[in-house]
């Protein structure tokens, strides 16, 4: 039994023919532009869903980085201060030893107390520090509340941790409670003072400021050392600070490698191989000019063409 074939499939067939080798044609000449193997998920399926798979790790990861670099400031902010605290203690310490001389007089001890008393004002204000978007830092989690005030001076703050997350199961705590730096003073042998350190520093105003005082007195001596704890405690935190730096910077430097294997993987699945995509695209043009050339003609034949 013969198949006959009519004009009308001859010309759909041709035409749907033509239409295929230029949709592949455009399809490769789209991904040359793009310089990208997989344009549209068409183009590899597979391909393309582990396209998407990568990239959306790499979303992730690239949050834990940004969240790494948040937390590094915050950490490098609250050493910076903690460095300012240490300083003034310092040179409240070197003024302290130097009243115990037995040479000076009460008015000379007096003047030196009212140095104290305005380095102790500057305490108050570094212990009250704000960070840029006007959150107190020492706070806990009333950072809204200002944590220092009053005379004696309290502590109106928790000890809260604010934590930012920096991998899938690690986080970094960016903060530091009041109590740890300025209330709970512990000197390097791990004792507790058993005072804050603004009252410590308050301690030594008032010896100085009595007329009369020795160097020898025990208000002057345990003035001086929980002074100089109120140095160690602060030097203690500062060690707290750089251990999360260091480990952080441990992380970030594990984010950036695997950001960069990341990209790696998608350049190996979506890169596109340009000497192969060009030689095809000549093969195409050539494909569908003959194409089109052949259905030309057979468009043109009819049976009138012979009678």
């Amino acid at each position: 039994m013969s198949m006959r074939i009519s004009t009308m499939q001859i010309y759909n067939g041709g035409t749907a023919g033509i239409q295929n080798l230029q949709s592949d044609l455009y399809s490769a000449q789209n991904q040359v532009s793009t310089g990208r193997r997989i344009v549209t998920p068409k183009d590899d399926p597979i391909g393309a869903a582990q396209a998407l798979m990568v990239t959306q790790a790499g979303a992730v990861n690239e949050l834990y980085l940004k969240n790494q670099g948040a937390a590094d400031s915050k950490l490098s902010a609250l050493d910076s201060t903690l460095q300012g605290i240490n300083e003034e203690l310092v040179n409240i310490y070197e003024k302290s030893i130097a009243a115990g001389n037995g040479a000076y007089s009460d008015s000379d001890r007096k003047a030196i107390a009212a140095e104290l008393a305005e380095r102790l004002d500057s305490l108050v204000s570094l212990a009250n520090t704000q960070d840029g978007n006007g959150r107190y830092v020492f706070a806990g989690f009333q950072s809204t509340t200002t944590p220092f005030s009053g005379s004696p001076v309290t502590y109106a703050g928790d000890d809260g941790q604010q934590k930012l997350q920096v991998t899938a199961s690690q986080f970094v705590t960016t903060n530091l409670s009041g109590n740890d730096v300025f209330v709970n003073v512990v000197d390097a042998n791990g004792v507790s003072t058993g005072q804050s350190m603004f009252q410590s520093v308050q301690d030594m105003i008032t010896f100085l400021n009595t007329p009369g005082g020795s160097a020898g007195s025990p208000a002057y001596t345990d003035a001086l050392k929980n002074i100089s704890a109120s140095i160690d405690n602060v030097l203690r935190n500062q060690a707290t600070v750089g251990a999360r730096q260091s480990s952080l910077e441990s992380m970030s430097n594990t984010a950036e490698d695997r950001k960069v294997q990341y990209a790696q993987q998608l350049s190996a699945i979506e890169d596109l191989d340009y000497a192969k995509a060009i030689t095809e695209i000549s093969q195409k043009k050539l494909q569908l000019e003959a194409t089109q050339a052949t259905f030309a003609k057979t468009a043109q034949l009819s049976l009138f063409s012979y009678i």
